[in-house]
């Protein structure tokens, strides 16, 4: 009998981590390739992020700024994840709702030269 109910759970965990990973592979797929648009969110203008297909991102602050960020995005449990290395370690994190991504301050690094609040929205650029 528990063996039985051992097995259960393992095959309830297995089938949660498939299920969670097809959920992961859809969201990569919707943001793969795409540039997001937080409209007059940076210095003197638009900031973007762009995630590549191959796993690497860009993001630019606004039209007055000169840094531009980059490194390589994941998505795991359901989160958007940008990773910048360079002597420092910045990461960022995303939710994706109704297409756009939405910034989560907890866990994230500050952005250089901008803030951005809990919850706000970079929207995806047509």
């Amino acid at each position: 009998m528990k063996r039985i109910v051992i097995c259960i759970l393992a095959l309830g965990m297995l089938a949660g981590f498939a299920c969670a990973k097809k959920t992961d592979d859809a969201l990569r797929k919707t943001v793969a390739g795409k540039t997001f648009v937080r409209e007059n969110g940076g210095f003197g203008g638009d900031f973007t992020i762009t995630l590549r297909e191959d796993g690497s991102y860009e993001y630019y602050e606004g039209f007055l700024s000169s840094y531009i960020g980059m490194g390589t995005w994941t998505v795991e449990d359901g989160e958007l994840i940008l990773t910048e290395q360079g002597g420092y370690d910045f990461v960022y994190r995303f939710t994706v709702q109704d297409g756009a991504l939405v910034y989560r301050a907890a866990g994230s690094s500050a952005f250089i030269y901008v803030k951005a609040a809990d919850g706000d929205r970079f929207l995806p650029r047509p």
